[in-house]
């Protein structure tokens, strides 16, 4: 199929765990250079506020998962029930590290963020392997097409020029 919309949330979902190896070169940088490491978290949830929710989230939330819910066959609304709570939770996260950066309590921050990349990891991983999966098999070709192309909106919307540099902004 040429215009896969799930191709592009398993992609997605590949740039948003480059993050994981920045988080991990972050621990401790506090101690040696307390700005640095705000201003290199900061950005970080900023890729996460535009990117993974902004964008991705935003995708599944408006039309992977009501397409799911909608279709006859699909039978296990508390799936993404649950997958919804998730993203839910990753936006509280991005708010406590806020927090904790805001009140210079760095160890603090960088262990939220840290919990943070392991239930994303989590969460791309169920996605992956069986939301993803799920879709493919109950969606027909059409329904799949429709959806790829209301996600180009989405990232029309947005800007050519500012999804490449939220894609890049990892890749540094």
């Amino acid at each position: 199929m040429k215009n896969n919309p799930l191709d592009q949330l398993y992609e997605e979902h590949k740039i948003i765990a480059e993050s994981e190896k920045r988080i991990l070169d972050l621990n401790e940088t506090w101690t040696s250079d307390p700005a640095q490491f705000k201003s290199s978290v900061e950005n970080m949830l900023r890729f996460f506020q535009e990117y993974a929710d902004g964008l991705h989230h935003r995708k599944e939330e408006e039309y992977l998962f009501p397409a799911l819910i909608n279709h006859p066959a699909f039978t296990l609304q508390e799936m993404i029930r649950e997958f919804e709570n998730h993203h839910d939770e990753f936006r509280n996260y991005i708010a406590c590290i806020k927090e904790e950066l805001n009140k210079q309590r760095w160890e603090a921050a960088y262990k939220l963020l840290r919990s943070y990349s392991l239930d994303l990891r989590d969460h791309i991983a169920a996605e992956n392997e069986e939301l993803f999966v799920l879709a493919e098999n109950l969606l027909d070709e059409n329904e799949l097409e429709e959806m790829y192309f209301r996600f180009r909106d989405l990232e029309m919307e947005l800007g050519d020029k500012k999804l490449a540099e939220l894609e890049g902004m990892l890749r540094l």
